[in-house]
C-alpha cells in the first residue's frame, strides 16, 4: 500500500470518527479539534490515506495524521544568531493496527515508518513548492522517539524552542529537529 497525505477537510467526517491510534488524547484531537484548529489558523491537519482509494475518490480509512504549523527555531549561540525556518509537527499519530513489530509490509518495513516517510515527503514537497522552510521540528513522546531518531531527527538542544504557543498537554516530550539540508536527508525521504 502507498500512503499519501491529504488535508483533513477532504475526508468524510464518518471516516474521521473511525480513526483509532490507541491513545485518547490523539484520537480526541483528530475527531474534535483538528478542523477548528485549521479554521483558526493554529495548524493544518493532514491525514494519511491509501493513494489508490484517494485516486478513486473513495477513502474508507485514515491510517495516520499529522497537524502541522509554521515556526522557527532561534540558535542559542548568541555569537551567531541563526534562525532556522521550520514546519512543526504538532501531533502525529498512526492507526493502532499499523503499529508494532508485526505491522510490516512485504519488504519487512514497518507501516508506521512508511506512514511517517510519506508525511516527510509531503513536507519536503511543501517546502520546495509552496512555502520555504529548511527543517522540521517536533516534540516526541517516548512512543515515537525510536521512529523519529531512526528517520534522522536529532535533539534540538542548539535551538531555543517556542514556548508561548498553545500545546496539547502531553508530558515528557523530547524536542527534535530534522534538516532538509543534511547530507543524507534526501536518502531518508526517498529510500
Amino acid at each position: 500500500m502507498i500512503f499519501e497525505f491529504i488535508p483533513i477537510d477532504k475526508t468524510l467526517k464518518t471516516v474521521i470518527q473511525e480513526f483509532d491510534c490507541g491513545t485518547d488524547t490523539y484520537n480526541s484531537f483528530l475527531k474534535e479539534n483538528a478542523l477548528d484548529w485549521m479554521a483558526n489558523g493554529y495548524a493544518t491537519t493532514y491525514v494519511a490515506v491509501d493513494s489508490d482509494e484517494n485516486a478513486d475518490g473513495n477513502i474508507s480509512k485514515i491510517y495516520g495524521y499529522a497537524s502541522i504549523n509554521a515556526t522557527g527555531l532561534l540558535g542559542k549561540n548568541l555569537d551567531k544568531k541563526k534562525y532556522l525556518s521550520c514546519a512543526e509537527i504538532r501531533l502525529f499519530a498512526v492507526a493502532k493496527a499499523l503499529r508494532g513489530d508485526e505491522a510490516v509490509d512485504i519488504d519487512g518495513v514497518r507501516y508506521s515508518y512508511k506512514v511517517f516517510q510519506a508525511l516527510m515527503q509531503e513536507l519536503f514537497y511543501i517546502a520546495t513548492s509552496t512555502i520555504g522552510f529548511c527543517a522540521v521540528t517536533l516534540n516526541s513522546n517516548d512512543d515515537g522517539l525510536d521512529l523519529y531518531t531512526k528517520f534522522g531527527f536529532v535533539h534540538s538542544e542548539d535551538y531555543l524552542l517556542p514556548e508561548d504557543e498553545e500545546k496539547i498537554d502531553i508530558e515528557d516530550c523530547t524536542p527534535l529537529v530534522f534538516s532538509f539540508l543534511g547530507e543524507d536527508a534526501l536518502y531518508k525521504l526517498f529510500e
